[in-house]
């Protein structure tokens, strides 16, 4: 399986939050695969499964997670919350600057 970084990141992020929403073993296989970076070849040898099973259950786990991004919206609202306190940190940083400089 081949995946960018912008795809990792996302999809540890949704891992962040909604991995406990996933099947034990679905959740394993996710966190080996992407936290970890081993293989399908490494996971299928530790879990005693083929390769084939890993790689569906990755792919089913990313569609589980998909779905519930969608239904949810958590990632998508952190990150929204996330952009607005940078931008009250700016603000803020700027209306002590201006204090201090006695406005």
């Amino acid at each position: 399986m081949k995946h960018d970084l912008d795809e990792m990141i996302k999809i540890n992020n949704l891992l962040s939050f909604y991995g406990n929403l996933l099947t034990n073993q679905q959740k394993e296989i996710m966190k080996s695969y992407y936290v970890f970076n081993l293989s399908l070849t490494e996971i299928s040898s530790e879990k005693n499964i083929s390769r084939t099973a890993v790689s569906d259950a990755i792919k089913v786990s990313i569609k589980k997670l998909n779905e519930y991004e969608d239904a949810l919206k958590l990632c998508k609202t952190f990150e929204e919350e996330k952009k607005n306190n940078v931008k009250n940190i700016k603000i803020i940083e700027q209306l002590e600057e201006k204090l201090k400089n006695g406005i």
